[in-house]
């Protein structure tokens, strides 16, 4: 598995929970997710800071996280 593979299954985890989390009916709009990544600095995307609430990671440090 490469760093493409890895990315690639990230986003796929994080979409669902993003829908897992909506199908149980959970209200998300409560809680703030980071601007920036908690473990390099780098941005997070505004479209992963909308899809995962309360994220605190970019897509390649929570795959290291993992």
């Amino acid at each position: 598995m490469d760093d493409l593979d890895r990315l690639v299954l990230a986003q796929e985890r994080a979409e669902k929970h993003f829908v897992d989390q909506r199908l149980n009916g959970l209200n998300n709009s409560r809680v703030i997710s980071a601007t920036d990544c908690i473990d390099c600095g780098d941005p997070i995307p505004k479209a992963r800071q909308r899809a995962i609430a309360g994220v605190q990671r970019c897509v390649p440090c929570q795959s290291l996280s993992e």
